[in-house]
Formats: structure tokens, sequence, C-alpha cells
């Protein structure tokens, strides 16, 4: 599907939204690496990538920036990822290029991904955010409401922790746990 971005600004261009594809990786890469505090883990490789969209077919999605050449890779300027456990859904990773950010873009990916919840027939959704991430608003105003009755504890599973980023202190903010990266709306 081809959309034009509706706001008060201009788009450079048109964008498209589709699914994501495990093709897509290097380019999402790219994408988040653009964000301070991005976390990358090991399943933030190729191949963890592929096993995620395999195990969540259909409910993950990217922007592209325009449709171009087919036999190129469109450059990707948005991208949110959906996954479950049969239960509930979490999202992770919603981000959009900062040059296409106030054009509706996060909001078409949320609609996207809270759509396919919902046909797999999940009733609730979850993502994990930085307590001082300024995309909080958005998500409020987008029907998401902050929870004060749960914390997230999180624990590494294959040993022990990389010393590059070891556990935060307490009252520091750490990469356990998050999802949804600073800086992302």
């Amino acid at each position: 599907m081809l959309m034009e971005a509706h706001s008060s600004r201009e788009a450079p261009e048109a964008f498209r939204l589709r699914q994501a594809e495990a093709a897509d990786f290097e380019g999402l890469r790219s994408l988040w690496a653009l964000f301070e505090g991005t976390t990358m883990t090991g399943v933030d490789s190729p191949g963890g990538f592929g096993l995620f969209l395999g195990r969540n077919p259909g409910m993950s999605f990217v922007a592209v920036e325009s449709e171009g050449d087919r036999s190129e890779r469109c450059r990707i300027v948005g991208s949110v990822l959906g996954g479950h456990d049969a239960r509930r859904g979490y999202v992770y990773h919603l981000a959009v290029h900062p040059d296409f950010q106030d054009l509706g873009i996060a909001r078409r990916l949320m609609e996207l991904v809270e759509s396919a919840f919902s046909e797999a027939g999940l009733e609730k959704a979850h993502l994990f955010v930085y307590t001082d991430n300024p995309a909080i608003g958005f998500y409020e105003r987008i029907g998401w409401h902050l929870r004060s009755d749960i914390h997230v504890m999180s624990k590494l599973l294959d040993g022990d922790a990389d010393p590059a980023h070891p556990p935060p202190e307490a009252g520091e903010r750490g990469h356990a746990g998050s999802n949804t990266e600073r800086g992302r709306s």
C-alpha cells in the first residue's frame, strides 16, 4: 500500500508501509543506530531477526521512503516489531527516522501492529520504555497507559553479564528490560 503522509508539514516523499522481511535487517539496524540509548542484543542479529519474524509472522512492519527501483531495497524510515507469547502482544523497536517524524508514520505503524495482535486473538499488549523517554506522551495519546502496579525484572540466561554493559546501579537507567529506546516516537 502506498500512503501519502498527512500532516501539518509536507512529506519529503511518499512512504509505503509493508510487513518486515528478514532482508530488512541491515536497513533496520541503520535506522535504530540513529537513536541514543538503543540496546542491541544477541537476538538483534540477522539470524535472530529472521527467527523472530518466523515466530511472529505478520506482526512486524516497516515504512520505506518510496517504491523506487524494485531491483534495489528502499531506505527504511520507520519500524515496529510485534511479537507475542499466545497471551499478550509485545511491541519492540518503534522508530521513525528524524527526517520523517511528525508525518503520522509512528501512529500508522502502531495501528498495524495492534491490528495484527487483535487478528491473532490477543486482548492485551505491552511495551517497555525508559522512564525518561519523551515518546511516553505519544504512546499515551494513542491510548497506551503507564502501569504503576508492576515492575519489570530481567535476567540474562546465557551466563555472566557482558562486561561492556554491566547491570545498572540502583537508580540508574540500564539496558535490561528496555525494548523501546529513548528518543523514538
